[in-house]
């Protein structure tokens, strides 16, 4: 686990402003616990520029990423920069050890040793390409040929690059630790300007929470995400443990949510109720009451019975005739449509009565089965979310 090494130095959290490639690409890689799928955490300047951890059936892994930019668009790494390997001699037995355990890749490596298999994988992420020759290198490694002459220079000298431990490894055993190194280059969202990280980050928000937001509301969002990754990537961690690292270092969902201006209580209602875009549920039902002046607790009341209102229905399906249950979610839309004004706005106030006559409607017809206030309450969230996705 992280908080069980002792990260090789700090002096980045220190100064994180000079660090801004590496703050964009947190960002951008933060977004992604949005999906709810295997990423859950994004901590920041730790043990490298960033790492991702992901959580399966079989517990933690590590991503370790390196951010390298360079001004000169044009530029492209050479393997002497990125490996620290010199391609100009011939004998390559005489290759420095200490040269590549301190270039950007050997750096990367160190984590397949010191966390070993919770290490997933290791990223060199830059915004020019890579020379001919390191291309070819690392496609020597990905495709498991290992017949490089630059790749072999590594497999013979990594047990003196990162200590008598690696002595122990079989060469296949350094083989599946060199496969876990990529590149990502040419990232667009590293390039100078803020263009092209202002449309990855929307693009992102989009994708994952399925949020319809106005340019304000982005811009704002965008503001409070790099404000977060910043203050994540900031000062010295006094206290190393599991606590401390989270606190300081560690972006979650909840601090996701916080940006995103959306109840935590209510994301987390809507999630257990089993609806697969929660988030944008969240928000929609938050912009829909706190424009028409409601605050937080109402949002997550509202919440509540939409969730409760989700499971009633999905279990009626197996109870309820089919014709009866269509006739009362056709009424709740109705219902929904008469109360709902032309901006879109929901109050609380104006749905009270319409959902009581529901109600004493349904018991007229035979429909009331055991349907509540709240129960119809929800529905008509849930037939607000559907109307708008």
């Amino acid at each position: 686990m992280l908080e069980t090494k002792k990260a090789r130095e700090q002096n980045g959290r220190d100064s994180f402003s000079r660090y801004r490639a590496q703050i964009r690409s947190a960002a951008v890689a933060s977004l992604s616990i949005l999906e709810g799928a295997d990423v859950d955490r994004v901590y920041c300047d730790l043990h490298d520029d960033f790492v991702i951890r992901k959580k399966d059936e079989h517990g933690f892994s590590y991503i370790f990423y390196q951010v390298k930019t360079k001004g000169k668009q044009n530029h492209n790494w050479t393997i002497n920069e990125v490996f620290g390997l010199n391609t100009r001699l011939k004998d390559q037995t005489k290759q420095c050890a200490e040269s590549i355990k301190d270039s950007f890749v050997g750096k990367l490596l160190l984590h397949t040793v010191v966390f070993d298999e919770y290490c997933n994988s290791v990223i060199f992420q830059t915004n020019v390409n890579n020379s001919d020759e390191v291309d070819e290198l690392l496609q020597d490694i990905e495709s498991g040929t290992f017949a490089n002459k630059f790749t072999k220079v590594i497999l013979d000298r990594f047990a003196d690059c990162f200590g008598e431990s690696c002595s122990v490894y079989t060469v296949e055993e350094v083989k599946l630790k060199l496969s876990k190194l990529s590149f990502e280059s040419d990232v667009s969202f590293l390039k100078e300007g803020d263009n092209y990280f202002e449309l990855i980050v929307k693009e992102k928000i989009y994708e994952f929470s399925e949020i319809e937001l106005e340019r304000a509301e982005f811009r704002e969002i965008l503001l409070r995400l790099l404000d977060l990754v910043e203050k994540k990537s900031s000062g010295v961690i006094r206290t190393w443990d599991a606590e401390s690292i989270e606190s300081c270092a560690g972006i979650s969902i909840d601090d996701l949510l916080t940006i995103l201006s959306i109840s935590k209580d209510a994301y987390y209602s809507l999630l257990k109720g089993g609806d697969s875009s929660a988030i944008k549920s969240a928000s929609m039902i938050q912009r829909a009451l706190k424009a028409g002046g409601a605050d937080t607790s109402m949002v997550m009341y509202c919440s509540k019975c939409k969730t409760d209102w989700d499971i009633w229905f999905r279990n009626a399906r197996h109870v309820i005739q089919e014709l009866d249950l269509l006739s009362i979610s056709e009424s709740v839309g109705a219902t929904l449509k008469r109360t709902i004004d032309a901006q879109g706005l929901l109050a609380l106030n104006n749905l009270r009565q319409p959902i009581k006559s529901l109600l004493a409607e349904f018991e007229a017809q035979g429909l009331r089965f055991d349907l509540t206030e709240d129960l119809l309450l929800g529905g008509i969230f849930s037939a607000f979310v559907r109307g708008k996705s």
